[in-house]
């Protein structure tokens, strides 16, 4: 195999022992060389709302607001959507459950509400971001939380200023 390409949200639960060699990750976290092809860019979703004319900004309100490596990336599946349907509406809950926010909640885990709230009002909250090992049984603290909600694509991350928010009216939909 001269390359292997494995796609998905979470990282691959790495065992004591594995098969893998010479393994590397790309997240959202640390997207790499390949943060641009993470989702729509801002220049590809230019022109789509040229060709379909929609307005860029706010399609950029309702899908965009994720930026990796310098880029703003827009969920690829949702504006896909808007240029079928031509209507702005939520269309993460087609694609991702609440019940992932709702079990988190139910841990009780300590600063997990109060953050939730302030994201709600549409803060940036200044946090630090651990490298997430797909193992739920290791969540354990909010910044635990909010690190499985970046992967997730529930919350962004800004790792210039390493804090994180809800990053568009898609996704505060379905916090709300």
């Amino acid at each position: 195999i001269a390359l292997a390409w494995l796609t998905g949200i979470l990282p691959i639960i790495k065992e004591k022992t594995t098969l893998l060699s010479n393994f590397h990750q790309f997240t959202m976290l640390d997207s790499g060389s390949l943060g641009q092809f993470m989702g729509f860019t801002e220049n590809e979703v230019r022109k789509l709302c040229s060709g379909y004319h929609q307005d860029y900004n706010e399609l950029k309100k309702w899908y965009g607001r994720y930026f990796l490596n310098g880029y703003e990336l827009f969920n690829p599946m949702a504006v896909c959507r808007h240029m079928k349907f031509r209507r702005f509406n939520s269309y993460w809950s087609d694609t991702a459950s609440y019940e992932v926010i709702s079990d988190l909640f139910s841990m009780n885990i300590t600063g997990v509400e109060t953050t939730a709230k302030g994201l709600l009002s549409g803060a940036c909250i200044e946090k630090d971001i651990r490298i997430f090992e797909n193992d739920l049984h290791k969540i354990k603290t909010c910044d635990d939380v909010l690190t499985y909600l970046i992967f997730l694509g529930y919350l962004g991350f800004d790792e210039n200023k390493r804090t994180v928010y809800i990053p568009n009216e898609d996704v505060r939909k379905s916090w709300e």
